[in-house]
């Protein structure tokens, strides 16, 4: 039976190694990795993040609580020493022989002080006297004040992975051209992009990572012990963070994370409000005010008394930040994302109340609202926004096409080039054919011809909003929220989308640039050596992974090819068949 079984593996093997007489090559997955590339443009983008921490900082201290008395071994009773006396013993001479001693006359005793033990001694008594309670506490921490900045101007991070194939002929004939069957998978890639973006920023830090031995003795009892491990403290919290659209204090602390309290810079609104201000005896006065971006009022036509108000119209502009994330694989990698840049919306609801003659389905007060110092509420039952938005849009292209600069050792013959050559660059799914006059060895070395895309531009439509049951309040003091309540709607509370329609989208291209994008690693190959002398052809070494300077990376071991698997399983069962073999078979 095993002769049959072991003839069908090696038909098998014969069939899969020899009968295309090729041999195959797999160095394993190969991936890629490029890290802040410009987007705008091929080189490094600028991007620079520094910081520095001022507080208390420490790694694996240990602090000691209570303590253990006593020993495991306490001499409560002392031992004694044996004690001795000096006897003389005399010297005698016997004349006759005895049975004992048959020769003739012989002395006994030694003629000398002797120390004789006449009290023996006793051991000492032990016990184990510990007791107490002792608890260790061993940690690492960090808690203080951390201060940075990060200045990026518009960078990319990019990943390929690709796996490589291909069949090398097993031999080859002197000066006749030869295939290499190649192919290559873009199996996995990965974009990330960050449009330009200045931030400063303090942050409160905490962490704490740590565990806890406890030892407890009792008299007689001895001890018992245990550890644990305590909970892990990682905080980092930003007390303070300036970007050029505005200034957030706790930032991610306020409602829908947003800060507790934001005071815009470059981030700009503006809002139309009808106002209604009455104080008897005068007649009621009818105006309007407009809102500046911090709450506070810029313009009104109505005295500074406590009035109702009702939003008319609202204009933003704001600093876009557009970071987008792609994935993908086969040929490219796509990503895209917008910002808006100007917004005008239109509250239909408050026109339609104060042209139309409606009933209003919201209103406002503003109780105190004097220069620098402004405390208001506002509340609609249904509200509609319409209008124009602006907004700046991004769009990226990533394409890796995987390529090889194989090196030879001896000079070869490339099929439609003239001459010898020591070296050969292009696609590895697209090699020449060679030809070769002695055992040559091929070495690949692998690298990206890539190119990114960037598309950014404006874009213009209208959007229509409804919220119901909206809520909003405000407290300012010079420009400085004392007290914050975003709008808060039901459609917030239940998850609902507010967007009640978006035309398309007029989209206007301001910059489309392709280009190569650089900063990849490369990889060094296995060698493999063809022979024209009627050998195997043999693959030697390993993958290196090499750093666009020049510096030798970590690599991951490659998955091994079919053969060496086929190899190692019928190395495997070379003990079985000895052990399964009859006398008359051996």
């Amino acid at each position: 039976m095993w002769r049959w079984t072991s003839a069908a593996i090696l038909v098998a093997a014969f069939h899969i190694s020899s009968a295309d007489a090729t041999v195959l090559y797999d160095p394993g997955g190969l991936s890629f990795e490029s890290v802040g590339q410009s987007m705008w443009g091929p080189g490094q983008a600028f991007r620079k993040q520094e910081s520095v921490f001022v507080g208390a900082q420490w790694s694996n201290r240990t602090a000691t609580l209570g303590g253990i008395s006593g020993s495991e071994n306490t001499v409560i009773i002392p031992g004694t020493d044996p004690q001795y006396i000096p006897i003389y013993e005399p010297r005698i001479w016997v004349p006759d022989p005895t049975w004992t001693n048959p020769f003739a006359g012989y002395y006994t005793g030694c003629g000398c002080t002797k120390q004789v033990k006449i009290y023996p001694g006793t051991d000492a008594v032990t016990a184990d006297t510990r007791s107490g309670v002792e608890l260790k506490l061993h940690s690492s921490g960090k808690v203080g004040l951390e201060f940075g900045y990060g200045i990026d101007s518009g960078s990319v991070d990019a990943r390929a992975a690709f796996g490589v194939m291909a069949d090398l002929p097993d031999t080859v004939q002197a000066s006749q051209y030869f295939s290499i069957a190649t192919s290559s998978d873009f199996s996995a890639g990965k974009i990330v992009t960050q449009s330009p973006k200045l931030e400063a920023y303090v942050s409160g830090v905490v962490q704490f990572d740590g565990s806890l031995d406890a030892k407890a003795c009792g008299l007689a009892f001895g001890c018992a012990s245990g550890s644990t491990a305590l909970p892990t403290v990682d905080v980092n919290q930003r007390i303070v963070s300036v970007d050029p659209g505005s200034v957030k204090i706790l930032d991610g602390l306020g409602p829908g994370g947003d800060p507790i309290v934001e005071m815009p810079l470059l981030d700009q609104g503006l809002t139309l409000e009808g106002a209604l201000t009455y104080v008897p005896p005068a007649e009621p006065l009818v105006g309007v005010k407009v809102t500046g971006p911090a709450g506070l009022t810029i313009f009104s036509s109505v005295p500074p008394d406590p009035s109702l108000t009702m939003d008319l119209a609202e204009l933003t502009l704001n600093v876009p930040d557009i970071a987008t994330t792609g994935t993908g694989g086969g040929t490219s990698v796509a990503s895209s994302g917008r910002d808006d840049l100007l917004s005008a919306q239109l509250d239909l609801d408050g026109v339609a109340t104060l042209l139309g003659g409606l009933p209003p389905t919201g209103m406002g007060t503003d109780l105190i609202d004097v220069p620098g110092f402004k405390v208001s509420a506002h509340f609609d039952f249904l509200d509609a926004d319409a209008g124009p938005v602006l907004g700046v849009t991004q769009d990226f292209d990533f394409t890796p096409t995987l390529m090889t600069t194989i090196d030879f050792s001896n000079p070869v013959s490339i099929a439609g080039m003239p001459g010898l050559y020591t070296s050969w660059t292009g696609e590895w799914s697209a090699l020449p054919d060679f030809a070769i006059t002695q055992d040559t060895t091929f070495s690949p070395t692998f690298w990206l011809d890539t190119t990114f895309q960037n598309m950014t531009g404006l874009d213009l439509g209208l959007v229509g909003t409804m919220d119901f049951l909206k809520l909003s309040a405000l407290a300012t003091v010079g420009g400085l929220d004392i007290f914050s309540m975003a709008p808060l709607s039901l459609n917030d509370l239940l998850g609902l989308d507010n967007e009640l329609f978006a035309t398309d989208k007029l989209k206007f291209n301001v910059f489309d640039k392709t280009f190569d994008l650089g900063g990849f690693n490369s990889f060094k190959g296995p060698s493999f050596t063809l022979s024209v002398s009627g050998e195997t052809t043999r693959i030697t070494g390993g993958i290196t992974n090499i750093a666009p300077d020049g510096s030798i990376l970590p690599t991951a071991v490659p998955e091994p090819g079919i053969l060496w698997l086929f190899g190692a399983g019928l190395l495997a069962l070379w003990p079985y068949r000895r052990r399964r073999m009859s006398p008359e078979e051996a």
